[in-house]
């Protein structure tokens, strides 16, 4: 968290608004500019165009890059994620369509100059309020309690904070006169947040306000807090909680043109689970039933600072000239999905992902037997994790383990960005608050007495993320679901499976006693869909994700030679032809080249067809949330699929 404690306490000559961004943003007084207030940032990016719009050819041509290869560090070969959400960058969706989306908006904002009462800035919350990148009409909710304030939405979903703040210094609000700002964004910076911690989650978040107050020091501010998702114990849940509580800094800035609005307890029950029905099927993106309640909340609030009275008359929303610029034609708008998903982007060909020689052999052991000789040198050097193998604990692992997961990561020890060893070196996860204990270390410790309770042994042990859990029987507690007892009722099954692992969790898992002692006579494993995000967003190979799986496999032969292994590759997941979807069929492609089925105890299985339609799309009946997790008819196809495999 952030603390009072760090305010550096700024001159009295200092104008209002530089006082404003260092008591609320708790920063160096060298983020800003003397000469001009403007706001700068952290790190000296190569970027080379900092402002303005259009952009130049160097410019243009660098934003077109990846995103990962632009973050602060990237230019130095450094990792330093703290610094990802503070300093802008470029959103990117493959090839040009973030940046016609955001040229799109640019020229919407040239078409609408001067005085409006309110300027809605986010990502797709806020671009679902009604935008020109959709129908051009804002929702029923907001027309019920605002069809008179002229209004202009720069949401754009699947954006970040840096994505804001790139888009507020690059065109996106010239020329106007916004009287009221609502800045809502940081939901998707949760997806990164194992990187950057919440602190920085938290300050990208405040950057994106105190940029905007430096832009329109007349506007008010209404700051409102990351919206609730999912479901209390999910990692991306329990981080959007920190990092609102991280954002009370911005009530302490003593600003009066800042207000902070926390709607945690409207969208919530008293249990801290959400309320259903105020958000579409995903539990992230808000129903109508939810923009109502939205609106409820800002309306004291526009009545304050608008007096009721706005510029608009009966005017719905401002008129929209389309981009007069000589680029690509604009894409569609990003789909209201917690990713940014707007680009087809089309998976690599099979012979791109031709193993190198040594991938096709056996991974060493160390001289002992008992372990695997991993890809990172320091790692098996014990130059970064001090216990490589063996359960319990020791205190130093203990220590190791409650860091923040990304200061533990091959390459951070030297300060390097690594990410082709990432997934193949192993690494315990992180779950909760830095100086507490570590909350997965505690899952992963139920699951080692579930085995050690089943002395009589064990039929089928299952080992992955939450797909995995979600059969049941597992460290939470919930019994094996409907489709498990209906097909497999009468096997002694364990499940091993914990919410949010990677392929680097699994590794370090069974070398720290998941299996020891133990010899299922069949062990199901589906690792990989939460790798995928970082193939896609931090320059992860595929090879590298293909590669961890393998681990994984022979980790699994190596302490238990006696079982059967069965391999479920990746099921498909958000959408399989864009971003991250597309990365789960380039993951599953790029395992098949390993030919790990050559080995006779171990069965590769793919359920793809089954859980797609024709078009390639997913047959979203099957998912609880429609893109990702399986609901009871899902699990109901998965079993039925994974009998008949387990009966031979």
């Amino acid at each position: 968290m952030i603390s009072v404690s760090n305010t550096i306490q700024p001159p009295t000559s200092m104008t209002p608004i530089k006082l404003l961004l260092a008591s609320v943003l708790f920063v160096p007084l060298w983020f800003l500019t003397p000469a001009a207030d403007a706001l700068e940032y952290p790190y000296p990016t190569a970027e080379p165009q900092k402002t303005g719009w259009p952009l130049t050819p160097e410019e243009r041509t660098y934003v077109l890059k990846a995103e990962y290869e632009r973050r602060p560090g990237q230019d130095a070969g450094k990792h330093l994620p703290h610094l990802w959400p503070q300093v802008p960058s470029a959103g990117f969706w493959g090839g040009t369509s973030w940046l016609d989306t955001h040229a799109k908006l640019v020229e919407y904002a040239k078409a609408n100059p001067g005085p409006c009462d309110v300027l809605l800035v986010g990502d797709s919350i806020t671009q679902q309020w009604g935008s020109p990148l959709d129908k051009g009409v804002l929702n029923e909710s907001w027309r019920k309690h605002f069809a008179s304030y002229r209004t202009i939405n720069l949401g754009i979903g699947g954006d970040k904070a840096q994505n804001v703040l790139w888009r507020l210094d690059h065109g996106g609000v010239e020329g106007l006169q916004p009287k009221v700002i609502v800045v809502m964004i940081g939901n998707n910076n949760m997806f990164f947040t194992p990187e950057t911690g919440i602190e920085a989650a938290a300050k990208g978040v405040q950057m994106v306000v105190a940029n905007v107050r430096d832009k329109f020091p007349q506007a008010a501010v209404i700051a409102a807090k990351i919206l609730p998702c999912h479901a209390p114990g999910e990692r991306f849940y329990e981080d959007i909680k920190k990092t609102n509580l991280a954002l009370e800094a911005l009530r302490r800035g003593n600003d009066p043109k800042v207000t902070v609005l926390d709607l945690w307890s409207d969208f919530t029950h008293a249990d801290g689970t959400i309320k259903k029905e105020l958000f579409t099927p995903d539990n992230i993106h808000l129903s109508l039933a939810g923009y109502a309640v939205y609106a409820e909340r800002l309306k004291p609030w526009f009545d304050k600072f608008l007096g009721g009275r706005g510029l608009g008359g009966d005017v719905v929303i401002p008129k929209f000239a389309p981009p007069s610029a000589p680029a690509a034609p604009a894409q569609k708008s990003a789909p209201a999905a917690p990713a940014p998903t707007a680009a087809t982007t089309p998976v690599t060909p099979l012979a791109a992902f031709t193993p190198a020689a040594e991938l096709l052999k056996p991974t060493p052991r160390t001289p002992d037997g008992k372990s695997l000789v991993y890809p990172y040198a320091p790692y098996n050097e014990g130059r970064m994790d001090p216990q490589l193998t063996g359960w319990p604990l020791t205190d130093a692992e203990r220590a190791w383990v409650a860091k923040g997961e990304y200061f533990r990561k091959p390459g951070h020890e030297a300060q390097k960005h690594l990410p082709e060893m990432w997934f193949v070196t192993p690494t315990a996860a992180r779950w909760g608050n830095d100086g507490e204990d570590n909350k997965w270390i505690a899952h992963h410790a139920a699951c080692i007495e579930k085995v050690r309770a089943m002395k009589d042994g064990i039929d089928i042990a299952l080992l992955g993320d939450s797909i995995t859990q979600g059969w049941g029987g597992g460290w939470d507690g919930a019994p094996f679901n409907a489709a498990w007892q209906k097909h497999f009722g009468d096997k002694k099954a364990v499940n091993l499976g914990i919410g949010g692992d990677r392929m680097e969790n699994i590794l370090w898992r069974l070398d720290h006693g998941a299996l020891d002692g133990a010899s299922p006579k069949i062990i199901v494993l589906m690792i990989g869909v939460n790798n995928a995000p970082l193939v896609q967003a931090n320059g992860v190979p595929v090879a590298a994700a293909a590669h961890g799986i393998k681990l994984c496999v022979e980790n699994l032969r190596l302490r238990c030679p006696q079982s059967q292994i069965v391999l479920v590759k990746i099921l498909p997941a958000f959408n399989p032809a864009q971003e991250v979807g597309a990365r789960v069929r380039e993951i599953n492609a790029a395992l098949d080249t390993l030919k790990l089925d050559a080995d006779a105890q171990v069965r590769v299985v793919d359920l793809g067809k089954e859980f797609t339609n024709r078009d390639g799309t997913l047959k979203t009946e099957l998912y609880s949330d429609g893109h990702l997790h399986l609901g009871p008819q899902g699990y109901e196809v998965f079993a039925s699929k994974l009998r008949p495999v387990l009966a031979k």
